[in-house]
């Protein structure tokens, strides 16, 4: 059964059966009989054929993708735990920060976290909002820490700080810069763009906080950003003060682990 999912989940992200097989070295008829066996497993269809090779996931696709993606990480968990029998202790653990919390907050209770769990090698990687929510939901990464308003029937959310967004910048610019579609930061700055009414006449997309610091140093543009990441910029408090909590998410299919407490209560304990 195991590598009939592992074919769905090549299939799934190549979305083309030549690369999944490419992919998985085997051949392309031998991926379209698996999805076949899975399909009729599963009683149900899973890709919609789109040419040649191409595969269209269906929303069946979807839930299993997430559910077998859980069920690898489980696999991988469970070969660590046999590890540190035979006493290989060392343990990988992946934790995904949005930007602010990775670049801000994140670095202040590291230290004491990595004291606190010796033999675990930390992997830590700075993404936006929707991609850390994928990532938990499929168990890639172990825990988030997120600033988005994003909710998931499969994450648990625990706040564990609140932080303020303040306007930065040159406040006569008719430039926008905004972070990219996904980031907590775009959620909340669409969100005062509705209230406020409005319309931006002029625009720079960025995926990176600091590319956008960069450029208000620059004196380029205007933003709506963190107050933990305020500089020596001009700025202002929005006409509606925008204030937005902080979370750690988990997957609650998989038992709370000592570093998630931990590492929330660090960030508790730091940053309330």
């Amino acid at each position: 059964m195991f590598h009939l999912l592992q074919t769905f989940m090549a299939v799934y992200e190549e979305q083309n059966f030549t690369h999944a097989a490419q992919k998985r070295f085997i051949s392309q008829p031998t991926v379209s009989l698996h999805i076949q066996k899975l399909e009729e497993l599963t009683n149900t269809t899973l890709f919609l054929r789109n040419g040649r090779n191409k595969a269209v996931p269906t929303e069946s696709a979807d839930l299993l993708y997430i559910r077998a993606k859980q069920m690898a990480s489980l696999w991988e968990a469970s070969l660590n735990d046999l590890e540190q029998l035979r006493g290989n202790i060392r343990t990988t653990y992946t934790i995904g920060a949005s930007q602010t919390i990775g670049v801000y907050m994140l670095p202040q209770v590291l230290p004491q976290l990595h004291a606190q769990f010796p033999t675990y090698d930390f992997i830590v990687t700075i993404a936006n909002s929707a991609t850390i929510f994928h990532n938990v939901e499929t168990h890639d990464y172990q825990v988030g820490l997120v600033e988005s308003p994003i909710i998931s029937p499969t994450v648990t959310r625990e706040v564990f700080a609140f932080d303020s967004l303040v306007l930065a910048g040159d406040m006569s610019s008719e430039l926008w810069l905004l972070r990219e579609t996904g980031s907590g930061i775009r959620a909340y700055t669409n969100q005062f763009f509705q209230q406020e009414n409005i319309i931006p006449q002029q625009k720079i997309e960025i995926a990176s906080n600091e590319a956008i610091l960069q450029l208000l140093e620059q004196g380029t543009g205007k933003t709506l950003l963190s107050d933990l990441s305020i500089r020596d910029f001009s700025f202002e408090t929005p006409p509606s003060p925008i204030t937005r909590p902080l979370y750690q998410i988990s997957n609650h299919a998989f038992p709370t682990d000592d570093v998630q407490i931990k590492l929330l209560d660090l960030l508790q304990q730091t940053f309330r």
